[in-house]
């Protein structure tokens, strides 16, 4: 990868600096010289020029087809005499592992994580895309405090061929699932886990399964039940244990419903007081499997046999490669799974303010209300965050906060209103499906189809 300030990728990144690489891609910081904005543009390291193009190829539609402001926004794809490169926004902050060396998390910044990421996940899942990857690495922690899960280069499509070559298991241990670990194919389930096992170290700065090799981990996980949240922070409200523990189940269908569901859960759980938390109902199924007494030893052994004979490209402890890099806005509301309680459900909170009164911070807050279904609200606010920014800005934020402001506008009875909104948004060339379908939708409802 060039690393000179001279260089210019496909005839219009210059680069900048290096962002970080490992053992799939490296990412390098570009000036965009057309749009006058800062990218991340990343190169798989493959055996092959036509091994590289054909994953690259899928990983870029891939990206391109999911819109979530929690998730990587792909801008572009480009073919220069290397290879191909994909080209994302630049998300400007740290991997949440470069913020858990400095310690655990605040349990209110590590819940509004929960919530962002689980709430990405059950967008990605209803599109019929699997991360297979969700690890402290691929989360990235902007500066306003946004979260934004990144590289969906191991992921899988429901009806698709995997993008990883098929003699390969990709992951990193401490945070694959044991269905994974056993060579199964891995299904949404499979993310749960390993958000469960990203948010339990986020609060406890402590991996929930270690192990100095893929094995010993495999072999904690079919011999040990989940570790208990309270274990490690004291104090800590008991169903923000429960999820957790639930969320490391051994069998996929003891986990939650959905990744949603988990971090919703679980931000709620820790912005109330532990005493008044309303205990979630322990399941019989995150206790130990049905499986015969010999089963523990044996899925060991399974996954040995599968770490060993298929060449495992695994990372035992964690970290794995540092792959810094970009982001998405959304606008479709997500649905919230209801929690079984023991006692009735406490009522749901009110989205949780922005960090600032910034552009970037108003349009968080508007999209929060979007997820709600409280269009009529978001609208002034999305209304402040665009008038935030001017007219001819290239900021992909700025993007972001129009197609929201002109959905919003729409799903709340003022279609008419919103076309000009979506129609500046499609000068941006990222996203113009999604953006393309809204407004055929508000231009419809305008009876201006």
């Amino acid at each position: 990868m060039p690393s000179s300030q001279t260089t210019l990728l496909a005839g219009r990144y210059r680069v900048l600096r290096r962002l970080g690489s490992g053992g799939m891609a490296t990412v390098v910081l570009c000036h965009d010289e057309r749009l006058g904005r800062e990218v991340a543009v990343k190169r798989l390291h493959a055996h092959s020029p036509e091994d590289m193009e054909k994953r690259f190829a899928r990983e870029a539609r891939l990206g391109a087809s999911l819109n979530h402001p929690n998730l990587v926004s792909i801008f572009d794809t480009a073919i220069d005499d290397e290879g191909v490169l994909i080209v994302m926004e630049y998300v400007d902050g740290e991997s949440l592992s470069q913020a858990l060396r400095r310690g655990p998390l605040e349990p209110r910044r590590a819940g509004a994580i929960a919530a962002g990421l689980g709430a990405a996940l059950d967008h990605a899942h209803a599109q019929g895309v699997v991360h297979r990857d969700v690890k402290p690495a691929n989360v990235l922690l902007r500066g306003d405090g946004v979260a934004k899960l990144a590289d969906l280069g191991i992921a899988t499509a429901a009806g698709q061929t995997r993008i990883t070559r098929s003699d390969i298991v990709l992951g990193t241990a401490a945070y694959m699932a044991p269905e994974q670990l056993d060579g199964e194919e891995a299904g949404p389930a499979a993310d749960v886990y390993a958000l469960a096992a990203v948010l339990f170290e986020a609060l406890t700065g402590a991996k929930a399964r270690s192990g100095r090799t893929p094995l010993e981990i495999a072999h904690s996980i079919a011999t040990e039940p989940p570790p208990d949240l309270r274990d490690h922070l004291p104090g800590a409200a008991p169903a923000a244990a429960d999820l957790l523990k639930r969320g490391l189940a051994r069998s996929p269908g003891a986990r939650p419903r959905s990744a949603g569901e988990l971090g919703s859960g679980l931000r709620d759980a820790l912005e109330r007081p532990a005493e008044r938390t309303a205990p979630t109902r322990r399941v019989a199924a995150a206790a130990p499997s049905r499986r015969s007494t010999a089963a523990p030893l044996l899925v060991a052994l399974a996954a040995a046999a599968v770490l060993v004979a298929a060449g495992v490209a695994l990372v035992a402890g964690g970290g794995g490669e540092e792959s810094p890099a970009p982001e998405t806005r959304a606008q479709q509301p997500r649905t919230v799974t209801e929690r079984e309680t023991v006692t009735a459900p406490a009522p749901a909170p009110a989205p949780a303010p922005a960090p600032a009164a910034t552009g970037s911070g108003l349009n968080a807050r508007g999209f929060e209300l979007m997820q709600a279904g409280r269009y009529e609200e978001a609208v002034p606010v999305l209304q402040q965050a665009v008038e935030s920014w001017p007219e001819d800005s290239q900021d992909i934020e700025y993007a972001y906060a129009l197609f929201n402001l002109g959905a919003s506008l729409s799903r709340s009875g003022n279609p008419e209103a919103a076309i000009p909104y979506l129609e500046k948004r499609l000068t941006w060339n990222d996203q113009r499906k999604a953006v393309e379908k809204e407004l055929k939708e508000a231009r419809k409802q305008a009876g201006k189809a």
